[in-house]
């Protein structure tokens, strides 16, 4: 009987091991594969700054069509550009924004709040680091999960904690538009970025936040996030092959632990990639257009720093 206690702390110290949730090895393993996202049209006012996740090693990004769509303008922006994450953040913007591509918009759905854009290649292509999709239907209420973003007064590659909090079906009266529920803390500037579970994997699309129900009180801690399996079913729908990717059930060593992260794997096309064509609602894709490249890195990185002066503006301004 002496050695029951005994077995009971090995299982314990296994059951840590195996399924330890460990924030900082998951960013580490992922933030690289998160991208910053600015919209504009040369000249307008209306601007939009949103998060992305890179889906493939050519650099296809998924976000949320909100970030790239002008309602003032009732079409997509026509100037794209994405940021990728330096090796170590300084929090000093223009340094920490150095590493610029331009990005066209490929598909968008406005009903499911999804879209897709590419990284426009340099001469000497980039294999990007990416993201794959966790199956949703393993994800339980209860399960710690972590976003990366760029929410608005806050740091850019901002890491936030929390569970999944529920789930509902149809949100927003929008049929198969499925989303979980989840008190991690996003905002503004997140839309469009991950919702990733214990091993790296995308659960969902950061969308909603809940601020103030309909009588004027405040609400915390309700925000949304589309279920991964809406992204690939809807990513499948325009021509492109995506399933979800298969956990690490490798028990770690300790002082050797990522979480059971999944590695990045390598990007092998299994067969020709469809034309894309655009559901449930007609699209107006972007056009590549003339530019001059340091023109347009100059103007994005003026934009967005008079971006986030115009929030910092606002929020001060706002009545307590």
């Amino acid at each position: 009987m002496k050695a029951l206690p005994v077995l009971i702390i090995a299982l314990l110290i296994f059951s840590g091991t195996a399924f330890a949730f460990d924030p900082k090895a998951i960013y580490q393993e992922t933030a690289k594969s998160v991208v910053l996202i600015t919209a504009s049209d040369q000249g307008a006012g209306s601007k939009s700054m949103g998060t992305g996740s890179i889906i493939r090693p050519d650099g296809l990004i998924i976000t949320n069509t909100h970030v790239i769509f002008s309602d003032e303008m009732n079409r997509p922006y026509n100037q794209i550009t994405v940021y990728i994450k330096p090796e170590h953040l300084t929090g000093n913007i223009s340094k920490d924004t150095a590493q610029r591509y331009v990005a066209v918009l490929v598909n968008y759905s406005s009903t499911l709040d999804l879209a897709v854009l590419k990284i426009r290649q340099p001469s000497s292509p980039v294999s990007f680091p990416f993201l794959q999709f966790a199956n949703p239907e393993k994800v339980e209420i209860g399960e710690p999960v972590v976003a990366i973003g760029h929410p608005e007064q806050g740091g850019l590659w901002s890491l936030t904690t929390g569970t999944i909090s529920s789930q509902k079906d149809n949100f927003q009266n929008i049929r198969g538009k499925n989303v979980f529920q989840t008190e991690t803390s996003i905002n503004r500037g997140n839309s469009g970025g991950p919702l990733l579970d214990k091993d790296g994997l995308i659960v969902g699309i950061n969308s909603n936040i809940s601020r103030k129900a309909e009588d004027g009180t405040a609400i915390t801690g309700i925000n949304f996030s589309i279920k991964s399996n809406v992204a690939t079913e809807w990513l499948n729908s325009v021509g492109y092959n995506y399933d979800f990717a298969t956990p690490q059930n490798t028990v770690i060593a300790p002082e050797k632990q990522k979480a059971n992260i999944v590695p990045v794997p390598t990007y092998t096309p299994t067969q020709p990639e469809a034309k894309p064509q655009v559901a449930e609602i007609p699209a107006i894709v972007t056009e590549p257009r003339p530019y001059k490249e340091e023109d347009l890195f100059k103007q994005t990185e003026r934009e967005m720093e008079g971006m986030m002066q115009d929030m910092k503006g606002k929020l001060r301004k706002k009545p307590k």
